[in-house]
């Protein structure tokens, strides 16, 4: 069996709404199509799936079918390349082990440590002010964190520099215009890319290992036979950075402007965090208030919306024939968000999660199978530290503004909206 075909637009496809608008465009065609359909991006076909079995199947890939480095390689490929999700089978396998090392429990507890300065400082100066911008505030406080976790010791006049590296690195990612002509955002992608790479590179030669830093402790795999070289730390300490700051912040947005029209999860929010030790893992993961709003941020706007895949070979999913050499994706955002497996989807609720024991089968936040997300656990300790610590530091918060958030494909605020403390 064929999957249904939705051509689009000439040349373009479905590109450009899907970049505006990949939820409304899935469900508008799904309507019309049902749950599995072949659709054009980037002047590639694309064959969507839209069921739990399905997006299973293929996040597990028993038999290794199928390539999630060429799967990405068109979008955010040419900017991070060789980050993890741009490996594959075997090699993937061998990275995702050296990689696995950084994010031990012992390890995990001493990021904690480091972060919590930056926390703070970020608490005592909102508390100077009667509101922040929030989306904003919490950018640049992950950014910060980030430059404790990836950036070793750096100088203030640098630090500018490297944020607007990063952030031209992901423009370039999500941009529609895939060719590296003068004045794209993929042009510059790419000279911030090499710009980042040569600063990891040389940092990773002279970096002080007793700091225990992520990437210090990523470093480290370079003493090992077999390990990783200091241009391949590199390549991974710019896709990890991507990892940790862009998916953070996201999460932490939309929970925020939750938590300021919620007064009574807020209250419920503090009393919890009364009771917790933000560095340590045990506490942190007993925290069944804060891991119920991390779940449904998560839920809602899923750090990676859609996750595409390079059919390998000739196969079938859910009984539709894919043919070697076209792509294949899933949607978790399109599951979350779908009324068949959750009660009210539109609506951003936690309490749905409040029982420990609930599970979905619609509800992929991390991907699936072997590039399930390294840093999940980690992100939720981050998460829970911001939350609580406002939690514990102001009686409520409000918002006079609603949030819109673009869910793709990285979610983001269309405006920033204001949180008023009190």
């Amino acid at each position: 069996m064929k999957a249904p075909v939705s051509k689009g637009l000439p040349f373009i496809g479905h590109s450009i709404e899907f970049k505006n608008d990949a939820l409304a465009l899935t469900n508008r065609l799904r309507e019309k199509h049902g749950d599995v359909l072949e659709i054009s991006i980037l002047n590639e076909r694309v064959t969507m799936f839209s069921s739990p079995s399905a997006t299973k199947q293929i996040f597990l890939d028993p038999e290794d079918n199928f390539s999630s480095k060429h799967g990405w390689e068109f979008s955010i490929g040419p900017t991070f390349e060789n980050g993890l999700m741009l490996r594959d089978f075997d090699d993937h396998k061998y990275h995702r082990g050296l990689l696995q090392e950084s994010f031990r429990r012992d390890a995990l507890e001493n990021y904690l440590e480091i972060i919590q300065p930056k926390i703070d400082q970020w608490i005592e100066k909102i508390k100077k002010e009667e509101s922040f911008n929030l989306h904003e505030n919490i950018k640049q406080l992950m950014f910060d964190i980030a430059v404790e976790l990836f950036f070793d010791e750096v100088d203030e006049s640098r630090l500018v520099e490297l944020n607007k590296l990063f952030t031209d690195s992901i423009e370039s990612a999500t941009s529609v215009v895939r060719m590296p002509l003068p004045f794209t955002n993929l042009r510059k992608g790419l000279k911030a890319r090499k710009e980042l790479l040569e600063y990891f590179e040389s940092k990773a030669k002279n970096i002080d290992t007793e700091r225990k830093t992520l990437f210090s402790e990523l470093v480290k795999t370079n003493d090992q036979e077999g390990g990783l070289s200091y241009f391949e730390i590199a390549e991974h300490m710019i896709f990890l950075l991507l990892a940790a700051h862009d998916t953070t912040t996201s999460t932490l947005t939309s929970s925020i402007h939750y938590l300021s029209t919620d007064n009574q999860f807020f209250k419920e929010l503090a009393d919890e965090a009364k009771k917790i030790n933000c560095t340590d893992i045990s506490e942190l993961k007993n925290g069944y208030v804060g891991e119920a709003l991390f779940n449904e941020a998560m839920r809602k706007y899923p750090p990676v919306p859609f996750s595409p895949r390079y059919v390998v070979r000739d196969t079938v999913v859910d009984g539709y024939e894919l043919e070697a050499g076209t792509y294949v994706a899933v949607g978790p955002l399109v599951l979350h968000n779908d009324e068949r497996y959750w009660d009210e989807p539109e609506k951003f609720s936690p309490y749905r999660f409040l029982d420990p024991d609930y599970q979905n089968e619609a509800y992929f936040p991390f991907s699936g199978g072997a590039h399930t997300c390294l840093g999940k656990f980690f992100a939720s300790y981050i998460f829970k530290n911001v939350v609580y610590k406002l939690a514990t530091n102001f009686e409520s918060l409000e918002s006079k503004e609603d949030l819109e958030i673009n869910p793709s494909p990285i979610p983001h605020p269309r405006a920033d909206v204001k949180i008023h403390l009190n």
